[in-house]
Protein backbone atom coordinates (compact mmCIF):
# COMPACT_ATOMS: atom_id res chain seq x y z
CA UNK A 1 0.00 0.00 0.00
CA UNK A 2 1.32 3.50 -0.76
CA UNK A 3 1.76 6.11 1.25
CA UNK A 4 1.31 9.73 1.24
CA UNK A 5 4.74 11.31 0.23
CA UNK A 6 5.13 14.97 2.28
CA UNK A 7 7.77 16.57 4.02
CA UNK A 8 7.76 19.97 6.65
CA UNK A 9 7.61 23.03 5.57
CA UNK A 10 5.97 20.88 2.31
CA UNK A 11 4.74 23.80 -0.44
CA UNK A 12 0.77 22.94 -2.01
CA UNK A 13 -1.73 24.26 -3.71
CA UNK A 14 -5.33 24.45 -2.03
CA UNK A 15 -8.32 25.48 -3.40
CA UNK A 16 -11.67 26.12 -1.72
CA UNK A 17 -14.40 24.49 -3.42
CA UNK A 18 -17.04 25.74 -4.19
CA UNK A 19 -15.12 29.31 -4.20
CA UNK A 20 -13.91 31.61 -7.13
CA UNK A 21 -11.40 33.86 -5.36
CA UNK A 22 -9.74 35.54 -7.74
CA UNK A 23 -12.27 34.41 -10.35
CA UNK A 24 -9.96 32.19 -12.08
CA UNK A 25 -8.61 28.54 -11.56
CA UNK A 26 -6.09 26.86 -9.79
CA UNK A 27 -5.18 27.01 -5.77
CA UNK A 28 -3.53 29.37 -3.50
CA UNK A 29 -0.24 28.31 -1.88
CA UNK A 30 0.30 26.85 1.29
CA UNK A 31 3.00 24.80 3.37
CA UNK A 32 2.06 21.56 5.39
CA UNK A 33 3.35 21.77 8.73
CA UNK A 34 2.46 18.52 10.61
CA UNK A 35 0.26 15.43 9.38
CA UNK A 36 -1.16 13.11 12.25
CA UNK A 37 -3.80 10.47 11.70
CA UNK A 38 -6.10 11.54 8.87
CA UNK A 39 -5.37 15.07 9.70
CA UNK A 40 -3.17 17.58 8.13
CA UNK A 41 -1.79 21.17 9.58
CA UNK A 42 -1.48 23.79 6.99
CA UNK A 43 0.23 27.17 6.93
CA UNK A 44 -1.87 30.18 5.13
CA UNK A 45 -1.17 33.59 4.15
CA UNK A 46 -5.19 34.09 4.04
CA UNK A 47 -8.33 32.73 6.54
CA UNK A 48 -10.55 29.90 5.28
CA UNK A 49 -14.23 28.76 6.96
CA UNK A 50 -13.70 25.80 9.30
CA UNK A 51 -16.07 23.30 7.69
CA UNK A 52 -14.91 24.06 4.35
CA UNK A 53 -14.78 21.42 1.67
CA UNK A 54 -10.91 21.63 0.35
CA UNK A 55 -8.77 20.28 -2.50
CA UNK A 56 -4.65 20.20 -1.59
CA UNK A 57 -2.32 18.97 -4.27
CA UNK A 58 1.79 18.37 -4.66
CA UNK A 59 3.75 16.34 -6.18
CA UNK A 60 1.59 14.17 -8.14
CA UNK A 61 -0.79 13.81 -4.95
CA UNK A 62 -3.97 15.43 -4.61
CA UNK A 63 -5.96 15.09 -0.94
CA UNK A 64 -9.75 16.28 -0.28
CA UNK A 65 -10.78 17.29 2.86
CA UNK A 66 -12.22 19.62 5.11
CA UNK A 67 -11.35 22.15 7.11
CA UNK A 68 -11.44 21.48 10.82
CA UNK A 69 -10.74 24.73 12.94
CA UNK A 70 -8.78 27.88 11.79
CA UNK A 71 -5.61 28.83 13.95
CA UNK A 72 -3.80 32.18 13.47
CA UNK A 73 -1.51 31.85 10.68
CA UNK A 74 -3.35 28.01 9.21
CA UNK A 75 -5.91 25.76 10.19
CA UNK A 76 -6.30 21.83 10.23
CA UNK A 77 -7.76 19.46 7.44
CA UNK A 78 -9.32 16.73 7.73
CA UNK A 79 -8.58 14.18 5.18
CA UNK A 80 -11.79 13.04 3.24
CA UNK A 81 -10.22 10.89 0.24
CA UNK A 82 -6.56 10.48 -1.02
CA UNK A 83 -5.02 9.90 -4.79
CA UNK A 84 -1.50 9.19 -4.55
CA UNK A 85 -0.34 9.09 -8.36
CA UNK A 86 -2.15 12.15 -10.20
CA UNK A 87 0.54 12.09 -12.78
CA UNK A 88 -0.73 8.25 -14.09
CA UNK A 89 -4.06 9.91 -14.80
CA UNK A 90 -4.68 9.94 -18.97
CA UNK A 91 -8.14 11.40 -18.69
CA UNK A 92 -6.80 14.80 -16.79
CA UNK A 93 -3.77 15.40 -19.18
CA UNK A 94 -6.12 14.81 -22.02
CA UNK A 95 -8.54 18.10 -20.72
CA UNK A 96 -11.14 16.18 -19.59
CA UNK A 97 -11.80 18.34 -17.09
CA UNK A 98 -11.59 21.26 -19.50
CA UNK A 99 -14.65 22.30 -21.43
Amino acid sequence: MRELNWKPEQSAELTVLGERAGGGPGGRPVRILEFSGKRLRVSAGWKVQGGAAVRLEWDGQLLLGEVLNAEPGGFWIEIHHMLLDTAGLSWQKAGWQSG
